[in-house]
C-alpha cells in the first residue's frame, strides 16, 4: 500500500521518515474529463490508467508537478481509495520517483529514479546488526547539482539532495552495521533504516549473506554474495559500466546522435587540416571495381546501403557461405603463455591474442530452408541451432532491430554478435572490454567485406538492447551480451556477378 508498507516503526520522539512520490520529469500526463482513462507518455512507451477514481486521478495530477505525500492525497478519501491507488501506482512504478525525507522538512534527502521500464522496488526488512556496504560496482559522482549514485547492476539512480543524504552514501563505502552507521550519520534511526531499505531494494547497497542467528556468527567476517559471484568476478566496475552505458536497456541517459553540443561548439572538419612541413606524394593505389582481386574490389566498392524497396528472401546457401567466410573456426590450440589450459582459436577475423570472445546469433524472418526464429551459429561444426521461435520474443527483438536501423519492416536476417566477456577479462586486466570492442569491429568489417563480395546488402546497427537480446536466448547479460549487429538483405544485390 502507498505510504503504509512501513519498514520500521519510528520512535515517536524521533523525526519520522517521510515518503514522497512524483512522476519522472520526462513523463507527460494527459488528464481527460473525469471518468476517462489517464495517459502517461514516457521515453519508453505510453501507459494507460483505466478509469481512475477521483483519488487516483488527483494523485497523478499532483505527482506530475513534483513530490507529494500520498497521505495528504488520501486524507478524507472514500473507502477503498487507498487500495485502488496502490494498485494503479504499482502498474506504473517504473515512472515513479520515490523520495525520502523527514517530517518537518520539505526537501528530501534521497530520490530513487527508475532508469528502465523493468525497474521496481521491493522493500526488504532492515536488520540493524547485519553488515551492509555499497556495491563495489556503485559509483558516486556529481554534476554540480548534488551527488548521484548509480551502478550497472541497478535500474535506479539515486540523487542526494542534501548533505546528510550524501554523508550516508559516503559512510556506506565501508562495511558497517546499521547500528554502527547511526553513530556517524546525523540522521534519526528510523530515517536511516528507511533509506537503507530503499538502497537495498535498488541493488546499490548489499548486505551480509551469511549472518545467522548463532552467537558465533556475530563475530564472523562479513561475506557478500557479490564478491563470490563467478560472473561478476572477472568484471571491473569501469568495464561493466562502460558496457551498460554503450548499449540501451539499463539506463535512461541520452543515447545516440543527440548533437548535444551543436548549439555551443562548431564541429570538427571531416578532414584534419594538414600540418606544416614538406610534402611527399605517394604512388596511386590500383584498386577499382574492375580489379580482379575480390578483396580490392570489395574495399573499393564499399557495402551497398539498404534501399527503399521491400526486403527480399535469403537462402541457407547464402547464409552458410557468409558465416563460413567470416566467422568459422579454422583451428584451436593452447596458449603457450597462459598459466592454465587456456585455448585460443584461429578465425577469418583478427582477435587480440586469439581470445575470440564473440558468438553469433542469427535472427531470421525470411530465409528459404529456415523457419523464423533466433539461431546460434556453431563456428566449429558450421551449423545453426534454433534457440528461440517464440513469436512475442521475436516481435520485440525485431522491433528493436527496425528502430535501430530506421526500417519500416523487419529485415530477412540480422546477425547479432555477443561477447563472452570472461574470455578476455580472465586473461587481460584493465583493457578487457576495450579488446572486446576491437574484436567486434574486426568481425563486422570481415562480415561486411564478405557480404559485399557475395553481392549482399548490409547495414551495421549502432545499438542493441543489453537486456532484451540475452533474455531472448537465455543468457545472463553480465556474462554474455550483444556488442554488435549487422543486417543482411539480398534485395538490392546485382542480378549477376559480383562487385
Amino acid at each position: 500500500m502507498p505510504e503504509t508498507d512501513v519498514i520500521v516503526s519510528p520512535d515517536p520522539e524521533e523525526l519520522a521518515p517521510r515518503r514522497l512520490w512524483s512522476l519522472r520529469e520526462d513523463v507527460h500526463v494527459e488528464l481527460p474529463d473525469p471518468g476517462g482513462d489517464v495517459l502517461l507518455h514516457s521515453r519508453w512507451q505510453t501507459e494507460r490508467v483505466v478509469r481512475p477514481d477521483r483519488t487516483t486521478r488527483e494523485a497523478l495530477r499532483r505527482m506530475r508537478l513534483g513530490p507529494v505525500s500520498l497521505r495528504n492525497v488520501l486524507d478524507g478519501a472514500e473507502d477503498g481509495a487507498e487500495e485502488r491507488l496502490s494498485r494503479a501506482l504499482h502498474g506504473i512504478q517504473h515512472l515513479i520517483v520515490r523520495s525520502i525525507g523527514m517530517t518537518g522538512s520539505q526537501s528530501p534527502l534521497l530520490s530513487f529514479v527508475p532508469m528502465s521500464p523493468r525497474a521496481s522496488l521491493d522493500l526488504p526488512r532492515v536488520t540493524p546488526d547485519r553488515p551492509v556496504r555499497l556495491s563495489r560496482f556503485a559509483h558516486l559522482h556529481s554534476e554540480g547539482r548534488g551527488f548521484e549514485l548509480e551502478s550497472p547492476l541497478s535500474l535506479f539512480r539515486v540523487t542526494a539532495h542534501r548533505g546528510a543524504g550524501a554523508e550516508l552514501l559516503a559512510s556506506l563505502g565501508w562495511t558497517a552495521t546499521p547500528e554502527e552507521l547511526l553513530k556517524t550519520v546525523p540522521l534519526p534511526r528510523a530515517v536511516v533504516l528507511e533509506l537503507l531499505a530503499h538502497l537495498l531494494a535498488a541493488g546499490l547497497v548489499i548486505t551480509d549473506e551469511d549472518r545467522g542467528a548463532e552467537p558465533e556468527s556475530a563475530f564472523a567476517e562479513p561475506t557478500f554474495a557479490e564478491d563470490s559471484d563467478p560472473v561478476l568476478a572477472t568484471w571491473s566496475p569501469v568495464d561493466l559500466l562502460f558496457h551498460t552505458r554503450s548499449t540501451t536497456g539499463r539506463h535512461d541517459h541520452d543515447f545516440g546522435a543527440t548533437f548535444t553540443h551543436a548549439l555551443r561548439l562548431l564541429p570538427e572538419p571531416a578532414i584534419r587540416p594538414l600540418p606544416d612541413g614538406p610534402r611527399f606524394p605517394l604512388p596511386a593505389v590500383r584498386g577499382t571495381a574492375d580489379d580482379p582481386a575480390p578483396l580490392a574490389a570489395a574495399l573499393d566498392a564499399g557495402p551497398r546501403p539498404l534501399g527503399p524497396g521491400p526486403a527480399g528472401e535469403l537462402t541457407t546457401t547464402q547464409i552458410g557461405e557468409l558465416l563460413h567466410r567470416s566467422l568459422r573456426v579454422r583451428s584451436v590450440s593452447a596458449d603457450p603463455t597462459a598459466p592454465a589450459a587456456y585455448q585460443v582459436s584461429d578465425r577469418p577475423y583478427t582477435s587480440i591474442s586469439g581470445s575470440h570472445p564473440l558468438e553469433a546469433y542469427l535472427t531470421v524472418t525470411r530465409c528459404a530452408g529456415l523457419p523464423p526464429g533466433i539461431f546460434h551459429y556453431d563456428p566449429a561444426g558450421h551449423q545453426l541451432t534454433l534457440v528461440n521461435r517464440n513469436e512475442t520474443d521475436l516481435a520485440e527483438f525485431l522491433t528493436c532491430i527496425r528502430t535501430a536501423g530506421g526500417l519500416t519492416e523487419a529485415p530477412p536476417a540480422t546477425i547479432t554478435l555477443t561477447a563472452r566477456f570472461s574470455r578476455v577479462t580472465w586473461k587481460f586486466s584493465a583493457l578487457g572490454y576495450a579488446l572486446v570492442l576491437r574484436d567486434t569491429g574486426a568481425a563486422l568489417q570481415t562480415l561486411t567485406l564478405a557480404a559485399t563480395v557475395m553481392g549482399l546488402t548490409t547495414a551495421v546497427l549502432g545499438n542493441s538492447d543489453a537486456d532484451l537480446a540475452p533474455r531472448c536466448v537465455g543468457l545472463d547479460w553480465r556474462s554474455e551480451a550483444p556488442v554488435g549487429q549487422l543486417i543482411i538483405d539480398p534485395s538490392h544485390a546485382p542480378a549477376k556477378g559480383r562487385p
